[in-house]
């Protein structure tokens, strides 16, 4: 980074991290930063207040001796989940069209739980969530086949009030949104500055005793974005996965969510920038590492959804684990729930004693 870069992203990191604080206190009181009561902060269990999940020691999963301990890490995009009800900030665009019947929102918890069973991640990232509610209510499904006490979602950035949701069976020890960050192209000295057009996600959780980060994205879609805007916020992702490993060095870091592009293009590689972070939908075999049917492409399908990760924990990948869950292992009810496919990867995350 130049000078100046340095200076301007660090500038617009500082204001994030008091823009954390700001959320995990205020959520207690059921809206974290720019969320309403239901939509703000984490919380263990069903309830839709906000406030801070159990943390700080890494809880009752890193109490015990520390060994060699397996996380199988997911995002999926869930295609509008929105609940049956109007209850979203004043400046959602249009939510009537996007508010399905009870029967339809009950129906489409019902499935998307059934499909989130078969990928039984342990750590779960969702793109395209309306609010805190409608993960409560997820999460609190049946069909699920496991808990996830632990939950974090805060309002982003999109006027139609798409958010990025996060689920886990693991204590979460601290979260943030990155949603005022204030960036460039860090290439550009002087050009323009950006917000995420969602947000980014930070979530600290402890595995082995070992920290585990993951930072959440949804960029937007192509025809739908600036591409100066779009690169932007992927430098700014990797810089802020930088600039958390030169913190903690012995960290664990994913960037994970829906890209919206595909392996090779700008973003992307920014995303894996140097040192490399590792693919996990491309440890597939090419016939199989695809996400998104997409007419740019030759094959006419892409990956557009990824769990991309830092050499540290790309050492750590289990063999065979990853899996992209196509439509057609589904039944069409399933298949139909969304227009990407859910993309997962286990990990067996070494002690930092």
């Amino acid at each position: 980074l130049t000078g100046l870069a340095l200076i301007g992203a660090l500038v617009g990191l500082g204001a994030c991290a008091q823009d954390a604080t700001t959320a995990e206190a205020d959520g207690g009181a059921g809206g974290g930063q720019g969320g309403s009561a239901g939509q703000g902060g984490a919380s263990q269990g069903g309830s839709s207040q906000g406030g801070s999940a159990q943390g700080g020691t890494g809880g009752e999963f890193d109490g015990g001796p520390k060994v060699p301990t397996e996380v199988r890490i997911a995002t999926f995009n869930a295609r509008n989940l929105f609940n049956d009800r109007i209850d979203g900030e004043s400046w959602v665009r249009d939510e009537e069209s996007s508010t399905p019947t009870s029967a339809q929102y009950q129906t489409k918890l019902r499935d998307t739980a059934s499909l989130l069973a078969m990928v039984n991640a342990d750590v779960l990232m969702l793109e395209e969530i309306e609010n805190r509610s409608v993960l409560d209510d997820l999460a609190d499904r049946p069909e699920m086949g496991r808990a996830y006490p632990y939950r974090y979602l805060i309002a982003g950035n999109d006027p139609r009030g798409i958010d990025i949701g996060f689920l886990s069976v693991r204590p979460i020890e601290s979260q943030s949104s990155h949603k005022d960050d204030y960036f460039g192209r860090i290439d550009i000295s002087g050009g323009p500055k950006y917000h995420y057009a969602r947000d980014c996600l930070e979530i600290h959780l402890r595995v082995a005793g070992r920290p585990l980060i993951l930072l959440g994205v949804h960029f937007k879609a192509k025809s739908n974005d600036d591409p100066d805007k779009r690169l932007a916020e992927a430098q700014h992702t990797r810089f802020i996965a930088d600039f958390l490993a030169e913190q903690e060095p012995d960290a664990a870091i994913a960037i994970l969510g829906d890209f919206n592009d595909f392996p090779g293009s700008p973003p992307i590689d920014a995303i894996e920038g140097s040192p490399l972070f590792q693919s996990t939908g491309q440890r597939l075999p090419t016939a199989d590492a695809w996400s998104v049917f997409s007419s740019a492409t030759g094959t006419g399908v892409a990956l557009h959804d990824d769990v991309i990760v830092n050499p540290l924990l790309s050492s750590y990948y289990v063999n065979g684990s990853a899996r992209i869950i196509h439509d057609d292992e589904l039944p069409q009810n399933l298949a139909d729930l969304s227009d990407h496919a859910p993309v997962a990867g286990t990990f067996l995350i070494q002690p930092l004693l």
